[in-house]
């Protein structure tokens, strides 16, 4: 191997965007992650900051009261589902386990792909409740009975969003149980793990 192969690391060894949103490296897939989760982020205190101005003075400024519900239900969709929950299992757990392991790898890097495509997946549900219908879901993140079936806006669309961002979180965290119990270096005990390896098994 030339010396140049051996000093190629993740972000120089391919090239182009596909090189990107098609690898099984789990360092490539915790930038993906980093990348996607950033941008919702961004975009979901934007809707933040809206939410706060309109709220500087009494009564109607920028949006009126059905559209406020809609940014507030939006804002809580794209903080809880989009960044909150993936964020450090997906980002920080992707990238730093297989190393505190001694390993090269997840146990099962296409599945680790498959979770960030479904997690884009569900991204792009959420966000299409924009554009049909009624507008988003006006019920708050949390879709409480009885409004959330008597309401004429997306809630069904931004709920089935919800489960599959969940089917996204679940094939990360059994991704990480049978890297933690098959994937350990030699000499590693459950007790000798790293503490944040523990959390992630704990919390997947």
């Amino acid at each position: 191997m030339t010396s140049t192969a051996m000093s190629l690391n993740y972000l120089q060894a391919k090239k182009g965007i596909f090189s990107w949103i098609f690898s099984l490296d789990h360092k490539r897939i915790a930038l993906l992650y980093l990348y996607s989760i950033l941008t919702f982020f961004i975009a979901g205190a934007t809707l933040g900051v809206l939410m706060r101005l309109e709220l500087l003075n009494p009564g109607r400024d920028i949006m009126e009261a059905q559209t406020y519900n809609q940014v507030f239900t939006m804002h809580g969709v794209i903080m809880i589902f989009l960044f909150i929950i993936p964020s450090i299992p997906a980002i920080f757990g992707n990238f730093f386990l297989p190393i505190m392991l001694g390993t090269d790898d997840v146990s099962f890097p296409r599945l680790n792909l498959l979770s960030w495509w479904i997690y884009i997946i569900g991204a792009i549900m959420a966000l299409s409740t924009l554009l049909w219908g009624d507008g988003p879901a006006d019920t708050g993140w949390t879709f409480y009975a009885p409004y959330s079936v008597k309401t004429g806006t997306n809630v069904t669309m931004s709920v089935l969003a919800a489960f599959v961002l969940g089917f996204a979180t679940i094939l990360t965290g059994l991704n990480f149980i049978v890297t933690i119990h098959r994937l350990r270096t030699p000499g590693m005990t459950f007790l000798k793990m790293p503490l944040f390896a523990w959390a992630l098994y704990a919390t997947s």
